[in-house]
């Protein structure tokens, strides 16, 4: 039986998973229309954990917000016959974006680099887990299977093995306007690589968010899990959300100068991601696990270091040419929000901009980055520039999402006997 009502897939920009939303008639998401969502979304954890901020809580009864589509995101979904999807932002009394909704906060930062008549392009790239499902010998919980039976980087065999999937995912990444400019294998079980071609900032946060979410569905169809966690494997890699960034005037790439190297502005950027970075880390590393995946030797830098072409670096130039100049900012985990990430760059890299910060000695001592999910929260709220740039809003309930998830892992290790306590304790006291 086919589908004979048209429907619309509501994608709503959240914290943690990216996107929520829900399944609505087509015909009520066209024109004016009356559409609502609770503001609860922005204090919802990965697992649906509440907490109270300011703005939506038990207090105030979570309420609704207005719920306006973005109708320039609106995309057939050809393997979904019948159904579109398109983002919605939720709005107040005068329909302007809420200040709590990181997609909102993205744009904004956008409308400020257009003052100095700039236009920032974004590039995301992740690392992720393909898991089959059933137990193994292999599975990390029951269920969770990698999946390939080898771990090699760049493997064609590997690569093989998963074709089928890749394609599938390229090809309807394709259908609704998302360049997938590469899909390969990674080093560790069930480890794989996409990268999506660059766009403009608001343009590829809403593609990284719907690639990762339609990748995830489209390994449920096949009875397959795709994860974005930093680090479930303690002796391996962990999965990087990197993301390359350039700064474009009148559709020209500005990041580099006429001879090649870094322009006024290209330095200032760069200066500002450095200068800013231990402030944002709270954005690019947002759960207790991301912190796990945190190693140099696996280039994942503790500090805000820079070079050109360095893989060990925070920020990796790359000067190619000055149609492709960009810094990949190599920090961030596959486990933030894409549209959280993207805001991270461009708030530090504004505040380097409007304070025209210069670029540090390639020799002099980098700022050392948080290491764990409470000095980052500490630095991020200590910070002199982040509330001006990111909002105070945002800032405020962001923060306190944080800290409930700090407190909610502390209380599990507190009430928690862990297998390290009774193998240590109970046979030899």
């Amino acid at each position: 039986m086919t589908d004979t009502v048209a429907t619309t897939q509501l994608e709503v920009a959240d914290y943690d998973l990216g996107l929520r939303g829900k399944l609505i008639r087509s015909s009520k998401t066209h024109g004016s229309s009356d559409l609502a969502f609770c503001t609860i979304v922005y204090g919802l954890s990965l697992t649906d954990d509440v907490t109270d901020t300011p703005f939506s809580s038990a207090a105030n009864g979570y309420p609704d917000a207005l719920l306006i589509p973005d109708e320039s995101t609106r995309i057939a979904l050809p393997w979904r016959p019948g159904t579109d999807a398109v983002i919605a932002e939720l709005v107040d009394a005068d329909r302007k974006p809420l200040e709590l909704s990181p997609r909102a906060v993205l744009g904004g930062l956008v409308d400020r680099y257009g003052d100095l008549d700039l236009d920032p392009v974004l590039g995301f790239e992740y690392e992720m887990w393909i898991f089959e499902a059933g137990a193994s010998p292999a599975a990390v919980l029951p269920g969770f299977t990698p999946r390939g039976r080898t771990e090699n980087a760049y493997s064609l065999t590997r690569g093989a093995e998963i074709h089928s999937l890749a394609t599938e995912f390229i090809n309807r990444m394709d259908q609704v306007g998302i360049e997938v400019e590469m899909f390969h294998t990674e080093l560790g079980p069930g480890f794989f690589e996409f990268t999506l071609a660059p766009a403009p900032a608001v343009r590829a946060a809403d593609n990284a968010v719907r690639a990762r979410q339609y990748l995830r569905d489209l390994c449920a169809e096949r009875g397959m899990h795709a994860s974005f966690m930093a680090k479930p494997f303690a002796d391996k890699s962990g999965a990087g959300g990197h993301v390359h960034s350039s700064l474009n005037r009148d559709g020209v790439n500005v990041f580099a100068d006429a001879s090649g190297a870094l322009s006024t502005e290209g330095s200032h950027y760069l200066a500002g991601l450095l200068d800013g970075m231990a402030d944002t880390v709270l954005m690019l590393n947002p759960n207790i696990n991301s912190y796990k995946r945190i190693d140099p030797e696996m280039f994942t830098p503790t500090a805000a270091t820079w070079g050109y072409d360095d893989r060990s670096t925070a920020a990796r130039v790359l000067l190619p040419n000055r149609r492709s100049a960009r810094v990949e900012h190599r920090r961030p985990g596959a486990d933030a929000n894409p549209y959280i990430v993207g805001a991270a760059l461009l708030a530090a890299g504004l505040h380097g901009l409007l304070d025209e910060l210069p670029v540090p000695a390639r020799d002099a001592e980098p700022a050392e980055l948080p290491g764990d999910l409470g000095s980052a929260l500490a630095q991020f709220e200590n910070s002199a520039w982040t509330a001006d740039l990111l909002g105070k809003t945002f800032c405020t309930s962001f923060a306190a999402t944080r800290r409930a998830e700090m407190e909610r892992y502390d209380q599990w290790l507190r009430t928690t006997i862990t297998t390290w306590e009774l193998h240590r304790h109970l046979e030899h006291q």
